[in-house]
Order: structure tokens, then sequence, then C-alpha cells
């Protein structure tokens, strides 16, 4: 485990600001996504959304942006006096969806983005074993983002495409529709609605994320291979 790491002034601004951009790319992901299933029916829609979604992922990974469920991969070494980045993490990042919530609200897009995000997450509010849904459904996606990132640095020691280990793991999750505990304050945003279940649903997509996040990791220093890996 290591040690405490304690973080300059300057260090902390930037950890925030990351976290921040980081918030601000799953929102413009997750609102492209959204756009995608509202214009394009069926299943179509959902690939060309999953595909928009990734391209924030991308860029989060290309530009070492910090977001939560990339964080929760460093879990099993982290150490416990320094998982207080988790936190701070998924605020910044909430108030970097929120601002692109914000400047949607202000656009044209709206009109579309926001009954798209309703009834999608009016959907899973109101379905029989929602939490069990948001806690299940929330490990799948950790798990996934887990993957998205470790091919960033495993995919050229294999040889395979860098671009394509990033983006098919997002695909995936965004297709399925799993949850996501930071895109899905995106959503929440858009639908305006604050209640005690859409706590729940966040709080239960957190830890199923952060469960999720830490199952290759921690596989990974049973056999030995107990590099650092995450972004």
């Amino acid at each position: 485990m290591k040690k405490f790491e304690k973080m300059t002034r300057r260090e902390f601004a930037v950890f925030c600001l990351m976290a921040w951009l980081a918030g601000i790319m799953i929102g413009i992901g997750g609102t492209a996504s959204l756009l995608a299933s509202s214009r394009i029916d069926g299943g179509l829609g959902k690939l060309v959304g999953g595909f928009l979604f990734a391209l924030g992922m991308y860029a989060i990974i290309a530009y070492d942006m910090r977001l939560f469920t990339g964080m929760v991969a460093s879990l099993p070494k982290m150490g416990i006096k320094n998982t207080w980045r988790l936190p701070v993490c998924f605020i910044f990042n909430s108030l970097g969806v929120a601002f692109i919530a914000m400047l949607v609200h202000f656009s044209p897009l709206e009109a579309e983005v926001a009954p798209a995000a309703a009834n999608l997450i009016s959907a899973k509010l109101n379905m029989d074993g929602w939490a069990a849904n948001a806690l299940g459904s929330g490990i799948i996606c950790g798990i996934l983002i887990t993957a998205s990132i470790w091919s960033a640095h495993y995919a050229p020691e294999k040889r395979l495409s860098v671009t394509m280990g990033v983006i098919l793991p997002i695909v995936v999750f965004a297709f399925c529709g799993f949850d996501h505990s930071v895109a899905n304050m995106l959503y929440f945003y858009y639908l305006g609605e604050v209640s005690w279940r859409v706590v729940g649903y966040v709080l239960l997509s957190m830890v199923g994320n952060a469960i999720g996040g830490v199952i290759l990791p921690f596989i990974a220093m049973l056999r030995g291979a107990d590099k650092d890996k995450t972004a």
C-alpha cells in the first residue's frame, strides 16, 4: 500500500481542474449519445450513441484527465489515507457535467436532450428492483471502464490497436445501458429531479463502479502483475 501522499496547493488545484475537465468530456459525450438515441431509432441509435460517448473517454485517457470511474482501479494500491481523492474527483466530475448541462440548457439542443435523458433515467428509477439494477449494472460498467483504461497501456505490448482497445469497452457499456455514475449525474441534471431514489441510485451506481473497477487490478495483483496501469 502506498503511504499518504500530500499534495501542494498547486497540485491539488490541477487535480481538481483535470477532474472538472473529465466531467466536461463525459458531459459532451453523454449529450451526443442522447442526441443520437433521440434522432436515430432503435439499436442503431444506441450503437451510434455508444461510439459518440466513447470519444469522451478517449479524450480523458489521451490528456490524462481524472475520472472517478478510472481512479477506482487504483484502490488496491492507493492506501486508505489517499482515498479522499475519489470523492473529491467525483465532486469535480459532477461539476463538469453540470457545466455542460447548463450550457445545453441555454441552447436549442435541450428540446431533444432533456426528454431523452428523462426517458432513460425514469425507466431505470421506476423499474422493479431498481436498487439491485443500479448496483449490478454499475459493477459491469466498472469492469469495462478499467478494461478501457488498461488498454492504453497493455494494447501496444500485444500489438493491438490502442484506439479500439479504449473505445470498444465504452461502446459496449453505453450500448447496453450499464450505469456510469458520472454520466448518471448528467442525465439527472437534465431530468431536473432530486429525490431519495435519485440519490440512492447515484450512490449505488458509484459503489457498483468501485467494485467493478477493482476486480481486474485485484486479479492482476494476485498474479503478481502489480504495475500501476491506471490513468
